[in-house]
């Protein structure tokens, strides 16, 4: 257990993701400012219509990128750990949240299931961009379900389905799922874009009709 410096917002952190933060809010200048002297990790959680969600991750600061005179900031901040929110505290001017950190369970192996997400992922990111796109992936395939979630723009609540599941396993078959569905409507939407790209030219020996004798 541990309380922490909190920050609500529309976004899902996940371990390991770098994420750019303009912060402007006072309360927030204060927090980061704090932070930024003591070496503090501050947690992410999802907050939206359906109110803050109660598994977030921790946001550790690598860099300040630039400082304003107004006193707003701009850091890049790195995933770090995940945690489960038990009580918002009050006494300062932002949230404070009491967490418990998340271990993930003990698992059997699964490299086979880690080789098929990334031979889906060069997938989709081939088709998407018509081309042969390199992809590093950690050796030992370390947290590969958080790497993909961060490079894949999955919906919010995809983003944190995937950061509340228990096990490395339960992510990547999950993320498997979801990039075997988008592979497939990609390579479809491909298919009709060059099918329609033919369509489109016209035959050398074609003329209107109103030219024909």
């Amino acid at each position: 257990m541990a309380d922490i410096p909190l920050f609500p917002l529309n976004v899902v952190l996940m371990p390991g993701t770098p994420l750019p933060l303009h912060i402007f809010e006072e309360r927030y200048k204060q927090m980061v400012n704090e932070c930024l002297d003591s070496g503090m990790e501050f947690g992410m959680v999802l907050a939206d219509e359906s109110g803050t969600r109660q598994v977030g991750c921790t946001a550790r600061i690598v860099e300040l990128v630039q400082r304003y005179d107004d006193g707003r900031l701009v850091i890049l901040v790195e995933g770090a750990r995940r945690f489960r929110l038990k009580n918002i505290l009050a006494g300062k001017p932002y949230y404070m949240g009491d967490v418990e950190y998340l271990e993930d369970e003990p698992g059997e192996d699964i490299t086979s299931l880690a080789e098929e997400c990334v031979a889906l992922l060069e997938r989709v990111v081939e088709t998407a961009t018509e081309g042969s796109v390199g992809i590093e992936i950690e050796s030992a395939y370390r947290n590969l379900s958080f790497a993909i979630a961060g490079r894949i723009e999955f919906d919010l609540e995809t983003r944190q389905q995937i950061l509340e599941l228990p096990t490395e396993r339960r992510r990547l078959e999950k993320i498997k799922k979801l990039l075997t569905e988008a592979a497939d409507r990609l390579e479809r939407e491909y298919q009709v874009r060059k099918k329609a790209e033919r369509n489109g030219h016209l035959r050398g020996d074609w003329k209107p009709k109103s030219l024909e004798s």
